[in-house]
């Protein structure tokens, strides 16, 4: 039974076995990584509500399965936009990198009726007109904490459709914020693998990019992505994220590609 997919010991977070990645044995998912990593930005404290609205990961280091700590940082704190920097350690030793932004909630600047209702902003589908997604690997895997739903585009390879319901709290006792959530749903839209041979190619993102201009609201996370790959060896995929009311924002990221070493 899955209980969550980190445990508090102390000052540290335990990843849990559903917190690795399919890609290296003993690494955690880019997911994992960038759910904490909102987590850490959204626990700062700020003058007044402040929404996130933009959130850079460096992810070019595998990040161990090991006791992690999320250290986030204030960098400038305006009463109107709060700039922030996160560390993410494992064992002691810095693996992953952030840069975020915070935005003051004002609900009386922009009166409701001047907010353009776009219909490309209307999700393509919803959640209950797509099958589950089928494991891609056979050990414990970050999949494993939600129910994920994805189709992909048979005559554009490359678009893909996709929603992801968290089963499981994010951090044992304590409820997972929209923002912790949408993070590690935007680290989720598709790699190459969905142009690729998953069984003999990996597909790895070093960074990942998302733009927020809501919090999502509900079960549901939704992308609709576009993989692009170069003959070089990578790669890019840019996706729209939603909730089964509309867009949400966009998420980014780059794509290594490599023939899959055999010993894993």
């Amino acid at each position: 039974m899955i209980e969550a997919v980190f445990i508090p010991d102390g000052d540290v977070l335990i990843p849990q076995p559903t917190a690795a990645g399919p890609w290296f044995p003993g690494v955690q998912h880019g997911g994992a990584v960038t759910g904490l990593i909102a987590r850490a930005v959204e626990m700062m404290p700020s003058a007044q509500p402040m929404m996130l609205t933009r959130m850079s990961v460096d992810l070019s280091r595998k990040v161990p399965m090991g006791p992690t700590r999320v250290t986030a940082e204030i960098l400038r704190d305006g009463k109107r936009v709060q700039s922030l920097a996160v560390s993410f350690e494992v064992d002691g030793e810095i693996v992953a990198r952030s840069t975020a932004i915070r935005i003051r909630i004002d609900e009386s600047v922009v009166p409701p009726d001047r907010v353009p209702d776009w219909p490309e902003d209307e999700p393509p589908v919803g959640p209950d007109e797509l099958d589950n997604i089928n494991k891609m690997v056979g050990g414990p895997d970050f999949v494993d904490n939600f129910t994920m739903r994805r189709r992909e585009d048979e005559t554009e390879p490359g678009r893909a459709v996709s929603w992801v319901k968290l089963d499981v709290p994010f951090v044992l006792g304590e409820p997972t914020q929209p923002m912790t959530f949408a993070a590690a749903a935007a680290d989720m839209i598709p790699s190459a693998g969905s142009i690729m041979d998953f069984n003999t190619h990996i597909s790895v993102n070093p960074d990942l990019s998302m733009q927020f201009h809501r919090v999502p609201v509900g079960d549901w996370i939704g992308s609709a992505a576009l993989v692009r790959v170069n003959p070089g060896g990578f790669g890019s995929t840019d996706a729209q994220l939603f909730d089964q009311t509309s867009s949400i924002g966009r998420s980014m990221k780059s794509l290594l590609i490599d023939p899959r070493d055999p010993a894993n």
